[in-house]
């Protein structure tokens, strides 16, 4: 049965954002352990960010831009403590919520899993190599096997380079009804079937 999906997006441009203070190499540590599909929790340290302050001219703005419920890093999507609150009813099993420390207090970053429910053959694909048809550049039309996406209500595609996360109409309306702030959602576009 076919349902509504948001593609979403974090709005950085209205809201702050965290920066990790990482170095590349401990960047690419934890992109790779969270690209790997597989639970993160055990292993995961608690990890400080701090507020972006902003680029050499525009520190002013970025400092005025209030802080949100769902914010964004380069590692993953973060939530706050009364976002979580929230929303964890619906996606408690589709998503590890991993501890940061703020300065704004607690938030979680959402390790959201991913399901392989894309039918390449009939959705509208562009490879990074397309000899190979393996790694998806993008998807300007989706074709999901529905069957796959039964209960879910958030995820992330394997193998697509260029993407962010997907939500349920029931995880759009939660966001919305409880005024949580941080969110831009667009109707993912469907290949007439």
């Amino acid at each position: 049965m076919k349902r509504l999906f948001w593609d979403v997006l974090i709005d950085s441009n209205t809201y702050r954002t965290f920066e990790t203070g990482l170095d590349t190499e401990g960047y690419f540590k934890i992109k790779e352990m969270l690209r790997s599909g597989e639970s993160v929790y055990e292993q995961w340290q608690t990890m400080k960010v701090q507020l972006w302050e902003g680029d050499k001219g525009y520190k002013r703005k970025e400092k005025k831009k209030p802080v949100a419920d769902f914010m964004s890093t380069t590692l993953m999507p973060l939530i706050s403590l009364r976002g979580r609150e929230k929303i964890e009813p619906l996606i408690a099993n589709q998503v590890e919520f991993l501890p940061f420390e703020t300065s704004v207090g607690p938030y979680y970053g959402l390790h959201i899993k991913y399901v392989d429910c894309l039918d390449e053959e009939l959705s509208q694909v562009d490879y990074l190599y397309p000899e190979e048809k393996r790694e998806i550049y993008s998807v300007s039309k989706y074709a999901f096997y529905w069957e796959k996406l039964q209960n879910v209500h958030i995820f992330r595609l394997p193998n697509v380079i260029h993407t962010s996360f997907f939500v349920s109409d029931e995880f759009r309306r939660v966001v919305e009804e409880n005024g949580l702030t941080g969110l831009l959602f667009y109707p993912v576009p469907l290949v007439e079937e």
